[in-house]
């Protein structure tokens, strides 16, 4: 079909073409005061010539602009072959502990929206190792517009809160509104807040917060599971607090109450609870505490806290107690070491001695590498009380 429009176009053509040739006519055009005059034929050779001129200039526009899109594409899918090499050597300088370098190589690398949080979190990281304390507030000022700044902040209070840096800690979570977070996100904001107020010892404020970890389901946070004694004998010893100013004849029993009763028994939140009683005046409470808790169930951590018991009106009833314990076990090593602490911070320095000379003697042959331990903390507690009555 088409080669019979080619013939047609020629036959057509060629009878026009005679014809011109016997009357050329002529063609007028006339806009304005601009006149054009010109044969048929020459009409048609011009706009003949026109159209040439046009079809040949679009299809160098055509191929100018491909060239351009190649080397767009070119210098796009080279900028993404250096990012993804910066992305791998910072990948291994991270890996290797430089932190220093892999910030470096990121800084250099080509980020896209996805990716900024990594990329944040290292300069952070980096910066906090480095205790740059001003950089890394300018930076998380400078994330403040960024839909991470939320993430980035609550993984920045973290770090401080696990580096002993609790003030710190609370300055960055107080600066997010709960209100305006993800659930997750509220979950970390409380879980946060929560172990900020363990770690600054605020009882009250930390009792008032306790229902926001309870809602956000805080205690059941895969990402709080190393916290959980933290914050659970936070709990107990915030309930105490409370107990106390409502003039609880035995506070402790309130807070021991309150916690669910596998943890009711667990020796590393009750000795932490014990020994922030100590630390506040509460050595009453504290040895109440641990009475019960070992008449339940005997670990070493918790009889190593109650040697830790060194108020004039407490020592003298533990002493007692923990006489009748070495009574059923003499040879307790843990035990004779709480023992002689106690007896010494009762001033009885000689019956301090002896049951620090017995532990030793307990432990001559100790071969365990904890046993081994103890037997250097008992020597260590014998060397002082020496030093003390030389």
């Amino acid at each position: 079909m088409r080669w019979l429009w080619v013939f047609l176009a020629t036959v057509v053509g060629a009878l026009a073409g005679a014809r011109l040739l016997q009357d050329p006519g002529y063609v007028l055009v006339r806009s304005g005061s601009w006149v054009f005059e010109s044969s048929i034929a020459a009409g048609l050779l011009v706009v003949l010539g026109g159209a040439a001129v046009f079809f040949f200039l679009a299809k160098g526009i055509g191929r100018l602009a491909a060239s351009i899109g190649f080397f767009g594409r070119w210098r796009s899918a080279r900028q993404q072959l250096k990012s993804v090499d910066l992305w791998q050597r910072a990948s291994k300088a991270i890996a290797l502990g430089d932190w220093n370098l892999g910030a470096t190589l990121l800084a250099k690398a080509h980020v896209s929206q996805e990716h900024q949080l990594e990329v944040l979190l290292v300069r952070a990281a980096n910066l906090w190792r480095n205790r740059d304390e001003s950089g890394l507030q300018s930076l998380l000022e400078q994330a403040a517009e960024m839909t991470a700044v939320v993430d980035l902040r609550l993984a920045v209070a973290r770090w401080q809160l696990s580096d002993g840096e609790a003030g710190l800690a609370m300055q960055n979570v107080a600066k997010l509104a709960p209100s305006q977070l993800t659930p997750p996100e509220q979950a970390a904001w409380a879980g946060l807040y929560a172990w900020a107020l363990v770690e600054q010892r605020r009882w009250q404020d930390l009792h008032g917060h306790w229902t926001a970890v309870e809602k956000n389901q805080v205690l059941k946070s895969e990402a709080f599971r190393d916290q959980m004694s933290l914050l659970r004998a936070g709990k107990a010893m915030a309930d105490s607090v409370v107990g106390d100013t409502q003039k609880d004849p035995a506070p402790w029993r309130t807070g021991l109450k309150n916690l669910p009763k596998q943890w009711q028994t667990d020796p590393k939140t009750l000795t932490r609870w014990a020994k922030w009683l100590i630390d506040s005046g509460r050595q009453e409470q504290a040895r109440q505490l641990l009475e019960q808790a070992l008449a339940k169930s005997w670990r070493s951590v918790l009889v190593r806290c109650y040697g830790e018991l060194d108020h004039p009106d407490t020592v003298a009833q533990a002493s007692e107690q923990a006489g009748q314990w070495l009574k059923k076990t003499p040879e307790d090593p843990e035990l004779l070491l709480a023992m002689g602490r106690l007896l010494r911070a009762n001033n009885q320095t000689e019956l301090s001695r002896e049951q620090l000379l017995k532990a030793v003697r307990v432990l001559a042959n100790a071969s365990g590498e904890d046993l081994v331990a103890l037997r250097a903390l008992v020597l260590a507690e014998l060397g002082s009380l020496v030093a003390q009555t030389a």
